[in-house]
C-alpha cells in the first residue's frame, strides 16, 4: 500500500479526488503543520458489510 501525505492548510484536492487515490490502495496521511491528524483507509473491500437477511423482529 503506498502512502500520500497532504497538510491541512494545503490540501490541493477535495474529497472525491482523495476517495479516489483510497480506492487504488493508498493511504493518505493529512497533516496539521506537520503533525499528522488523520489517515484515510480503505476498509476491506471483502470484508461482509451488510447484515445477513432474515426474518424481521415483529412485535407483539
Amino acid at each position: 500500500m503506498s502512502n500520500k501525505t497532504f497538510d491541512l492548510k494545503q490540501l490541493p484536492i477535495g474529497i472525491t479526488e482523495l476517495l479516489y487515490s483510497i480506492q487504488n490502495e493508498q493511504e493518505i496521511v493529512i497533516t496539521n503543520d506537520n503533525i499528522p491528524v488523520a489517515r484515510l483507509t480503505l476498509l476491506n473491500p471483502f470484508a461482509e458489510t451488510r447484515l445477513p437477511l432474515g426474518k424481521t423482529a415483529q412485535p407483539g
